[in-house]
């Protein structure tokens, strides 16, 4: 009798083992999975490679940037003032956090503070942080390189209408800045590029100043103005914040030699010892960007890199560099005057009063 049970208990047996094995198989290979897979997502996917080069269509009139409808400054910024804010809104951009470092990074911030300075030097801290969110606002545009310098430097082989930012062209970077104020044009650069937005500019993507008109004007939507600049965003879904998702190459070009600023070590050094100081006049950047004028209290000359002619920043000449000589005007200062006047319409010269 119990040899006829034995063979039944030893399937019975059998069919538990079965039972309690095979899930727990289950589970120990879903947990060796798991386990991989964490590892995988803790090393990270490596390197990114760079995006495709953009070729998202912009508005043919932005081809030649710096193409001025022949009006005087007078007409010109009469001509700025009855062209409507567009009624549409807009947020403020995403931050940007430059995710590069050594010779890239450093080439990044020169790149930036040239533009914040040479754009906007006398336009105050917000007319400089409105600037280097534009340059980083086209960089995150499929329409715009993928580099800061990229973006900064493009169409400076066209010479003057070509250049998307003036100052790369017309002989500004020939000149040593002052000190100071290229000290803080570097701190709100490396700000910006540590993810500080200016949310005023939202997504705009072009500026001027009010006292010349270019021909592109009217194929933008005129957004904010902010001191002297007026900024503009790209209509459509061109300009639409869904289309700010560029990333960046990972690497920055290297700029020519004759393009590149001319800096001692003494100033880099002494710009450096400026950058922890707090920059006076700001105002705070939580503010939606509205259609208004942000800036508008004092008119100040005329910005130098925003000028026609090639004229340059104030400074002092660098070693080495060709004297401009330059034709006395009516409305050059006395001899005894220290102030920086226009020698020429539309023009600021730093050495004004040698002119005479």
């Amino acid at each position: 009798m119990k040899m006829e049970r034995f063979p039944l208990y030893r399937r019975e047996l059998s069919g538990t083992v079965r039972r309690v094995i095979v899930p727990l198989a289950v589970v120990i290979l879903l947990l060796l999975v798991g386990l991989i897979g964490a590892q995988i997502h803790r090393l990270g996917p490596g390197p990114k490679p760079a995006p495709p080069v953009a070729t998202v269509p912009l508005p043919k009139a932005l081809a030649q940037p710096n193409a001025f409808k022949p009006l005087t400054v007078e007409q010109a910024i009469e001509a700025n003032k009855e062209l409507p804010f567009a009624q549409r809104r807009d947020d403020a951009a995403q931050a940007f956090n430059l995710k590069v470092d050594g010779t890239d990074r450093a080439r990044a911030l020169e790149c930036l503070a040239q533009a914040v300075y040479y754009e906007a030097a006398s336009e105050g801290a917000d007319g400089q942080r409105a600037v280097a969110q534009v340059v980083l606002n086209r960089l995150r545009h499929p329409g715009y390189p993928a580099s800061v310098c990229g973006v900064v430097y493009q169409g400076s082989e066209r010479v003057m209408l070509g250049c998307q930012f003036t100052f790369t062209c017309d002989g500004s970077l020939l000149r040593r800045p002052n000190l100071a104020m290229f000290a803080a044009a570097r701190k709100i650069a490396i700000e910006a590029l540590a993810g500080r937005v200016f949310a005023p500019v939202g997504h705009a993507t072009n500026y001027h100043a009010d006292y010349v008109l270019p021909y592109w004007a009217a194929s933008l939507d005129k957004q904010v103005q902010i001191g002297r600049h007026i900024f503009y965003r790209l209509k459509g879904n061109l300009g639409a914040a869904s289309a700010f998702g560029q990333r960046h190459a990972g690497r920055e070009p290297a700029v020519v030699s004759q393009r590149t600023i001319i800096l001692s070590a003494e100033a880099l050094a002494q710009s450096d010892e400026v950058l922890a100081s707090d920059l006076p006049g700001s105002v705070t950047d939580d503010r939606p960007p509205n259609p208004i004028i942000v800036a508008d209290a004092v008119i100040r000359e005329p910005l130098a890199a925003d000028n026609r002619s090639g004229v340059l920043i104030i400074g002092e000449a660098a070693p080495g560099a060709p004297k401009k000589k330059v034709t006395p005007a009516k409305d050059c200062p006395p001899k005894d005057s220290s102030r920086i006047l226009p020698t020429a319409p539309n023009e600021l010269r730093s050495d004004a009063k040698d002119a005479c």
